[in-house]
């Protein structure tokens, strides 16, 4: 966490310095927890190269991620404004809604397509996120292949390596409301669905199409 905090003063001295007065201030409303993580990458790689990882009691960090797991869901639904919620009831029914079609779509049409062995172990993690949170994802995975035969579980911890400093609450997270207000919606509409596009060329053209087992059911 001290090296994820090292990391967002950093950021915050850059921008102040740099582009920050041209564009106003974005690296103020990025969240430690992403910066914390590669923090704790970061460490993890100094301790293997040292010779130290064994060290480090994994019971004992599993531990303080729990309880630190749950002071951020009782921070969380302490801070959560129920009048702003009944305020804007229909923009939230409509994002629920879409959300949650859009989660089925992805579970049921580009898992099979997108994970080539497996799918159904691998993607039921990701849908059980989209539709709740990590908890839920891992809670689906266990209850699909409880023995871990698949590999579902190292497969979504190498995934959230990335996801999560970037969109599960990370930098694009936190800057897009900014970018919303400064920039306009279109524009980010429009800048995000070239990434999109660019994303998904990319997986096309590096790491498919293979096919093995479609079912992803043994």
């Amino acid at each position: 966490m001290l090296i994820g905090e090292l990391l967002r003063r950093s950021l915050v001295l850059f921008e102040q310095y740099t582009y920050g007065p041209f564009t106003g201030k974005i690296m103020d409303y990025v969240p430690l927890f992403p910066l914390a993580m590669i923090g704790g990458a970061i460490l993890q790689i100094i301790l293997v190269q040292t010779g130290r990882a064994q060290q480090v009691s994994r019971e004992l960090i599993n531990r303080i991620a729990g309880v630190c797991l749950d002071f951020i869901i009782v921070s969380a639904l302490a801070t959560l404004s129920l009048s702003s919620i009944g305020e804007n009831w229909i923009a939230f029914t409509g994002l629920a809604l879409v959300g949650v079609l859009w989660t089925i779509f992805c579970f049921w049409v580009l898992a099979p397509r997108m994970l080539p062995d497996r799918w159904f172990e691998r993607g039921i993690g990701d849908f059980g996120q989209g539709t709740g949170m990590v908890a839920s994802g891992l809670l689906l995975m266990r209850m699909a292949d409880p023995h871990n035969k698949s590999g579902a579980f190292e497969s979504f911890g190498s995934k959230q390596l990335l996801f999560e400093p970037l969109l599960g609450g990370g930098l694009i997270t936190a800057i897009a409301l900014p970018l919303c207000a400064k920039l306009g919606a279109p524009f980010l509409m429009i800048f995000f669905s070239i990434a999109t596009v660019a994303v998904i060329a990319a997986g096309r053209i590096f790491f498919g199409p293979v096919r093995k087992n479609r079912s992803g059911i043994r």
